[in-house]
């Protein structure tokens, strides 16, 4: 009879408070940890981003340096065309009638040139608040790094 009374270890067991503790350490350190690697994607996707718009700006920069030169180099053809033409209209008698085109033309081209130099230099604007962006980005980025383990 005594050993239909003995006490049997119970299946479960009560989690002691220091166990209790530690898992609630541990979770917290798990859940720290999510955010930090989630921190650090979130970071990685923006330098990705900027990167990519960097590029393209830097490509849109090219193509209008092109364009400009193209069109200087259209400008100093025209120039040439518009003196040989002035000089053998001034044969024919009809200086006025070419000098007045050509002007037209230069002047035409003058203002593209100038619209180009002006999307230029807002391009050239933007690349460097784009590189001040990412100079700050990644300042801001160092001093997380010290932040973290």
């Amino acid at each position: 009879m005594d050993k239909d009374f003995q006490t049997k270890k119970p299946v479960y067991t009560f989690q002691s408070s220091s166990e209790t503790l530690f898992s609630i350490q541990l979770l917290d350190f798990k859940t720290s940890l999510l955010e930090a690697v989630e921190e650090l994607r979130l970071r990685r996707d923006a330098e990705i981003h900027y990167e990519d718009q960097i590029n393209k700006i830097v490509l849109e920069k090219q193509e209008l340096e092109w364009q400009k030169e193209t069109l200087q180099h259209q400008t100093e053809t025209s120039n040439k065309q518009h003196k040989e033409a002035m000089a053998a209209y001034k044969k024919q008698g009809k200086y006025q009638l070419v000098v007045e085109t050509k002007e037209k033309e230069i002047d035409g081209l003058k203002e593209i040139l100038k619209t180009l130099q002006i999307s230029n230099y807002t391009l050239q604007k933007k690349l460097n608040e784009m590189v001040s962006n990412c100079k700050n980005y990644i300042t801001v980025e160092e001093r997380l790094q010290e932040f973290l383990p």
